[in-house]
């Protein structure tokens, strides 16, 4: 039977989101009889067959091989080009991508989400996009019924709503909270943030926007009344 002209794939691996990744070029290869070029051990036994079945088997391997790298940002597809079969580069990348913590992904979906604007956008374009976000957020968070994980998802909600919130400034210790393995509890992220306030006062000459303020009680007291700092 004639193979159909794989389409390219739609999702761009860029890091965080490997598991929408993955999920979408595995579907786009699946669905067009190129999956054995990838699953290590078809791979292996077709690699193993006469020379003919190995040529074509190649030939197949590099379709396969071009399909994701083009669906690689520019970054990952540097990094990873050395990998010469489709299953070296697969595995390469799901040990590098796939098995981090997925906080920082649902961090950042639910970051678009809440800052999705249709602005000028044709409806049909927005709720594409705001469907494609809530679909994503899915697969990361599978629906369950376990009450001990649906009160874990409401406190990193919780969590998340606060990092959303905070200063630019403090980039470096969201970016260091969300890689824990397990995102920790509101009080200690609170406590977390105070001592990088506390950091940045020392090493900081500006001040933070007065919203941001009232997060947290300088620990010592600041320069007499009527001086400034230079």
């Amino acid at each position: 039977m004639e193979e159909t002209k794989p389409t390219a794939i739609r999702v761009t691996l860029r890091g965080g989101n490997y598991l929408l990744w993955s999920r979408s070029t595995k579907s786009n290869l699946y669905g067009r009889g190129l999956w054995n070029q990838v699953e290590p051990a078809k791979g292996k036994e077709l690699q193993e067959k006469d020379e003919e079945a190995r040529e074509k088997w190649l030939q197949k391997d590099q379709m396969v091989l071009s399909i994701i790298h083009s669906s690689l940002s520019d970054s990952i597809f540097e990094s990873y080009s050395y990998c010469e079969t489709a299953q070296e580069l697969w595995e390469t990348l799901k040990k590098v991508y796939g098995d981090i913590t997925n906080l920082s992904r649902v961090f950042e979906v639910k970051k678009e989400l809440s800052n999705l604007s249709q602005e000028d956008q044709d409806f049909t374009k927005h709720f594409g996009k705001y469907r494609s976000l809530l679909a994503e957020l899915d697969m990361l968070r599978p629906s369950t019924k376990d009450l001990k994980i649906i009160e874990e998802r409401r406190e990193q909600d919780r969590v998340f709503g606060l990092l959303q919130s905070l200063h630019p400034k403090f980039n470096d210790l969201i970016k260091y909270i969300l890689r824990e393995e397990k995102l920790p509890s509101l009080e200690n992220v609170c406590s977390q943030i105070q001592k990088e306030q506390g950091s940045l006062d020392l090493f900081s000459k500006g001040e933070l926007p007065t919203a941001n303020k009232g997060l947290y009680k300088p620990p010592f007291s600041s320069n007499k009344k009527g001086t400034t700092t230079k």
